[in-house]
């Protein structure tokens, strides 16, 4: 079974943890506080109780082994930094999604390896801005994101050959062929920035392209099958 590993359980970590805990992973927290790694145990978490600043309590997580994401989300910039650096080094291949406050940190994080950046400062605006404009939708994703919806967010990386490679958002009804809702792609031709589907309802999918999708987790399943399957 793959693994996500996540660093760091306090407001962040846990949720992204809790997010995650009907998925098909492996979870496993990491966290130097002894509060937290008491809190990720008690929730039902494989947990330990480390500081990650030494390769050898990485490989002992199992860093180098079926790991699909790495978490660098402590409340610890610099423990963030070095250990990023040092999850990198052990591991050429995985993603790692780390924690930054600001720009110049965004930066940092970047050149010591990490493949995504999060800033909780821009995601607590965003979600102020959508609780004030739109509390409805702000509640729905909230419920998806962190909380015990049924609903899922994925996405599919379309390969070469697949039935939808060559083909326009506008030749399949997703809804009433999969029972999903395709939220917007990012194009790899154009750039890694994100799409929504209201704006390129036409837009032509190609191999490399990546869907971003709501749906059940049978639904998802289902249409992972049809996304993988080749002419």
């Amino acid at each position: 079974m793959s693994k996500v590993i996540i660093y760091g359980y306090s407001n962040l970590g846990s949720k992204i943890a809790n997010s995650l805990k009907k998925s098909k992973y492996e979870i496993i927290i990491v966290d130097y506080d002894e509060d937290n790694y008491n809190k990720a145990i008690s929730d039902g978490f494989n947990a330990f109780n480390k500081e990650l600043l030494e390769d050898e309590e990485l490989i002992e997580i199992g860093i180098k082994n079926n790991v699909k994401a790495f978490y660098c989300v402590s409340d610890s910039e610099n423990n963030n930094f070095f250990v990023t650096l040092s999850a990198r080094n052990l591991n050429k291949n995985i993603k790692i999604i780390s924690k930054a406050s600001s720009k110049q940190d965004n930066k940092k994080m970047l050149l010591a390896g990490a493949t995504k950046i999060i800033n909780p400062y821009e995601i607590g605006a965003l979600r102020i801005f959508r609780l004030l404009e739109k509390p409805i939708i702000s509640h729905v994703l909230d419920k998806i994101l962190f909380g015990d919806s049924l609903l899922n967010i994925e996405e599919f990386t379309i390969i070469k050959g697949s039935y939808l490679d060559g083909k326009y958002l506008n030749d399949f009804d997703f809804t009433k062929d999969f029972n999903i809702i395709i939220i917007g792609l990012t194009d790899k031709e154009l750039s890694d920035e994100f799409i929504f589907n209201s704006y390129f309802r036409n837009h032509k999918i190609d191999s490399g392209d990546t869907l971003v999708v709501i749906g059940y987790k049978e639904n998802l399943d289902k249409f992972d099958k049809y996304v993988r399957s080749r002419y």
